[in-house]
């Protein structure tokens, strides 16, 4: 299943298919609608070909100001394709910037991290927001990206599938896909300003890692204050009961 999950792309980075996915109501989240990804800045002309043949009509990319200037994107290949992002200067899934914090011990980044999926889901409200505006008005393809492709895409893939019915188990082992196709620590060594070597190894592998408890902390807390990823939906992002059903019947079959 990995391997239909992931997009062959020679310069991918955490490049998903959240298509085959079954829902509660048994049917099945249509593939090549909706690609989370890690940086789209390193797709080749080759890669962004791919993109254009499967008719990509939209890129959301989460990643802040600062991220954007670093690993800037060329959007040459989709001339087509409309492309969202917002200035701002950092946020806590900005590996960097938890890099640059000393933590004493593992158990402290977790708590750290944690703590940051908290709030996640409301940090990012106007970044998942713009992703639902796509989904009510039926731009698919769409791909929604952040740097690594874990944490506030992560959450982003996570809201979907739950707004489309799959259940909470098969979210957790999407988000915890990430340990299987991306050695995020490898990438990080080899990005300027980054170091790793002055942490313990468990400070780094907690703030690396796509650990269950992340995404499950972030449903929790969208529950505890509005209830159900559908209030979460009517409230914070604008999505109406009715938009839902049809953001269901077009994506799923």
């Amino acid at each position: 299943m990995i391997a239909n999950r992931v997009v062959p792309l020679e310069g991918g980075r955490n490049f998903r298919d959240l298509g085959g996915y079954s829902t509660d109501d048994g049917r099945h989240v249509r593939w090549g609608c909706l690609f989370r990804s890690g940086t789209l800045a390193y797709l080749t002309g080759k890669d962004w070909d791919h993109l254009a043949a499967r008719g990509v009509q939209a890129l959301c990319d989460f990643r802040s100001t600062r991220e954007r200037e670093s690993e800037p994107v060329s959007l040459a290949g989709l001339p087509a394709a409309s492309y969202w992002a917002r200035d701002y200067k950092t946020s806590f899934a900005e590996l960097r910037s938890m890099l640059r914090t000393s933590f004493a011990t593992g158990e402290a980044a977790r708590r750290a991290m944690l703590a940051g999926y908290r709030e996640l889901p409301f940090e990012q409200v106007s970044a998942y927001r713009q992703v639902f505006t796509h989904l009510k008005a039926g731009h698919v393809p769409l791909i929604f990206n952040c740097s690594a492709g874990k944490d506030r895409a992560g959450t982003a893939a996570a809201l979907i599938l739950r707004a489309l019915g799959v259940p909470r188990a098969t979210v957790v082992e999407d988000f915890m896909l990430t340990n299987e196709v991306l050695d995020l620590q490898s990438v990080l060594l080899k990005r300027a300003g980054t170091s790793l070597a002055k942490h313990p190894p468990e400070v780094v592998t907690a703030i690396t890692n796509a650990d269950p408890d992340y995404i499950q902390t972030a449903l929790d807390s969208i529950d505890a204050r509005h209830g159900s990823i559908a209030g979460f939906l009517r409230d914070q992002l604008d999505v109406s009961e009715r938009e839902l059903q049809l953001i269901k019947d077009a994506l799923l079959e």
